[in-house]
């Protein structure tokens, strides 16, 4: 595999990222002018924001299922034409409630199939010793997807005047909220052409072929069919895939993404500034992420994966401190507490970016084995997708049932598992072979480094003796 070729590749995951990125951010910047409008009730406001999430736990399903019938590369194309035959829906909806959550399911659709399938892909086709800055690309795209969608947010605020404005007429607030996912359909495109230009995964092909294959940097063997993925075997590295995945999403991340603007307005933060404010973390989410993607090979995932969590936990206290002030009359919202949980929000993402933000596709791709890798994929981005689904769906009720601060507490409270978990349990991957990854988790090959480790012990005094 050439420079040439990698480079391209990595553009490529890259923009893959760039569109799941902006199914994340896209409601947030405008989600103010559709809930000026009242269209709909905030339970139902919930519900709109909950789609592209539910909609991406059932682009999941199908998607090990399509990557191995299909191909990675087929089943990345149907992802991206479905995430822009998502746009037209949303925006002829006018305020229809059905057409609306459907045309958010179909976008979450699009982020499902390529959350599972990029990362698997990259996984297959780079070398070890790149595949996780290869990986980190597509967390990177994600972020810039979210910084590229909050700007909009801005512009689109400058361009037609803040969504609580009252000089703002109910038809310029359409005009803005349309012209948000308008906007967001031009990567889109983009992404689209150069698919073209990909090549297929060789680990697919191999599998399809069931020989053995060489790849750049590793030996991949590949035969026959793929196994079952309840083997006892394959039962823990499934396992931590999947608790470390949800506990990514059971840090709150996309609520925090999505209802970001709003939540800044309930701390203090009035009209464009909130907006701002939005921008400034997903800059900070952008920055920190660069910063993850250089360290990931050198530092390790385990190591980034600890000091993430410990950050976050620190982020989100500041953040339910803050509302704690507030609710309890301790002080009123203000410029003052709508920054305090600005910064706060800053220290959460800037963590989260350079910990799991990063290490959790590198998680999902280099912990399954090969022979399970499309199916155990699919599922364990299917519960976490779940999780992220039912936080962001009864975010408003859960946050009229305990406040602001007790959501933020309990957050931090699954974060501290988090934390246990990749301080405890999680295996270092940097730099190792996908093969070599299995191996560890392989009951077998642990019985045989104790059996060597004894043999050494014994040979030890022989030699020194020879000495």
């Amino acid at each position: 595999m050439n420079k040439r070729y990698i480079i391209y590749l990595m553009s490529m995951a890259g923009l893959g990222g760039l569109l799941y990125g902006i199914d994340v951010g896209a409601i947030a910047s405008a989600l103010p002018y559709i809930k000026a409008l009242n269209y709909f009730s905030e339970a139902a406001l919930s519900t709109v924001v909950g789609a592209v999430l539910f909609g991406s736990v059932i682009g999941s399903l199908p998607a090990g299922v399509f990557a191995d019938w299909l191909g990675r590369k087929k089943t990345i194309l149907i992802g991206s034409i479905v995430f822009l035959s998502s746009i037209p829906m949303i925006v002829f909806s006018d305020g229809n409630y059905g057409v609306m959550v459907a045309g958010r399911f179909v976008q979450g659709a699009s982020a499902g199939l390529l959350g599972v399938v990029i990362p698997m892909y990259l996984a297959e086709c780079l070398p070890a010793d790149q595949r996780g800055k290869g990986t980190g690309l597509f967390q990177l795209f994600l972020t810039i997807g979210l910084v590229f969608m909050a700007l909009v947010g801005v512009g689109v605020t400058k361009f037609f005047g803040a969504a609580d404005a009252e000089t703002v007429s109910a038809a310029t607030k359409v005009t803005a909220w349309k012209t948000v996912f308008w906007l967001s359909a031009i990567p889109g495109v983009i992404f689209l052409a150069g698919i073209f230009g990909l090549k297929e995964s060789p680990t697919w092909l191999a599998k399809k072929a069931g020989v053995k294959i060489e790849g750049e940097g590793e030996e991949t063997k590949v035969e026959g069919p793929k196994d079952s993925l309840f083997q006892k075997k394959y039962i823990w590295p499934f396992c931590l895939a999947v608790v470390v995945l949800a506990c990514t999403q059971a840090t709150g991340i996309n609520s925090v993404l999505n209802y970001s603007v709003d939540i800044f307005n309930k701390s203090g933060l009035p009209g464009i500034v909130a907006n701002y404010a939005d921008t400034a973390i997903k800059i900070v989410n952008l920055v920190m992420t660069i910063v993850a993607v250089s360290l990931v090979d050198m530092k390790g995932r385990k190591f980034l994966l600890k000091m993430g969590t410990l950050g976050i936990i620190v982020g989100l206290l500041g953040v339910g401190g803050s509302f704690f002030a507030i609710e309890h009359g301790i002080c009123a919202a203000s410029q003052v507490t709508g920054w305090a949980t600005a910064i706060s929000f800053m220290v959460f993402i800037g963590f989260f970016a350079s910990g799991p933000g990063v290490c959790v596709w590198l998680a999902l791709s280099e912990l399954m084995p090969a022979r399970i890798r499309a199916n155990g994929m699919a599922i364990a981005l299917l519960i976490n997708q779940g999780v992220s689904t039912t936080i962001a769906s009864v975010f408003y009720p859960w946050v009229n049932a305990v406040g602001y601060a007790w959501v933020f507490f309990t957050l931090a409270f699954f974060t501290v598992i988090y934390f246990v978990t990749a301080t405890f349990f999680m295996p270092e991957t940097k730099g190792k072979t996908l093969e070599e990854i299995e191996a560890f988790f392989s009951s077998n090959a642990k019985e045989k480094a104790k059996e060597a480790a004894k043999e050494e012990e014994k040979e030890e005094p022989a030699k020194e003796l020879v000495k």
